[in-house]
């Protein structure tokens, strides 16, 4: 089995574990940890969004100068329950703020709550690594807190991931792939969800990394009820991309600086992000 640490030496899929941005969870791919080792990010994303997918196609002013920003220290963790199951942890503490002419309203709260497992299916010394996983996600915060940061309501998400690393030339780059279906109770839309990651280990210390997101929400659409918070409209779909450069400052410790932005989408912020991490091996 291709071990994280062993990854991360010989400079392949440094993408094993990827920061995320805002509106989307943190991402573990393909591969599972050694039994008793791990992974721990700490970071912080920003969003910034001005105008949102309108349902009609195009684009709309969230409203007259109307400003949404939020900035969200995030938590991602992983350890090796056996050498095929891995456990999962995630959550967050956004701060968000909207402003518009007339109208202001701010937050800082507890976000959602995320915890998993992560199963190998197929873990070979090399080629491609196949895993399964399911996540189960909760609100931490009060249905009082405004702008919200997420729709209030548990989600269970199970996907099929892949990925592998390979030589180019004489350095290594990795490939991944995810795709899933998240089921939402409550109002919101059951969605399906879906990941493409590469990079390239451009020095013995920097890697270049891409991300695209998408998100297709299924079923009846229910009615939207705008709110300060662009990004939890109870249906929408949207693709997002994200660019890293991650340096590796030791063995275990590895610095993410990232920045995305909203490409299409429907009914849903069309914003910016930036991303900032440490991620630390054990």
């Amino acid at each position: 089995m291709i071990r994280l640490a062993k990854i991360l030496s010989h400079g392949a899929a440094v993408g094993v574990a990827v920061l995320l941005v805002a509106g989307f969870r943190l991402e573990g791919a393909a591969w599972v940890q050694k039994r008793g080792h791990g992974i721990v990010l700490v970071g912080v994303n920003g969003y910034r969004a001005e105008e949102r997918f309108s349902p009609r196609g195009g684009t709309e002013p969230l409203g007259p100068d109307g400003v949404f920003r939020s900035v969200t220290p995030q938590v991602w963790a992983e350890v090796g329950l056996t050498d095929r199951w891995t456990g999962i942890l995630n959550f967050g503490v956004p701060s968000q703020r909207y402003e518009q002419t007339g109208y202001r309203a701010s937050s800082t709260a507890l976000g959602d709550l995320q915890a998993g497992l992560r199963r190998a299916l197929r873990a070979p010394d090399q080629g491609w690594q196949v895993s399964a996983q399911l996540l189960v996600k909760a609100p931490g915060y009060s249905s009082r807190v405004e702008p919200r940061p997420g729709n209030g309501q548990l989600d269970v998400e199970g996907s099929l991931l892949a990925g592998r690393s390979f030589p180019v030339g004489s350095r290594w780059a990795y490939f991944t792939a995810e795709g899933g279906y998240r089921a939402r109770w409550g109002r919101p839309a059951d969605q399906w969800r879906g990941e493409l990651a590469a990079g390239v280990h451009a020095t013995p210390r920097i890697t270049l990394m891409g991300q695209s997101f998408f998100i297709r929400s299924v079923g009846a659409e229910p009615a939207s009820l705008r709110g300060p918070n662009p990004l939890i409209e109870p249906y929408f779909h949207l693709a997002r991309t994200l660019g890293s450069v991650v340096f590796r400052a030791g063995r275990d410790w590895r610095i993410q600086a990232g920045y995305g932005f909203d490409v299409a989408g429907t009914n849903t912020g069309k914003g910016r992000q930036w991303v900032l991490a440490i991620w630390k091996t054990f």
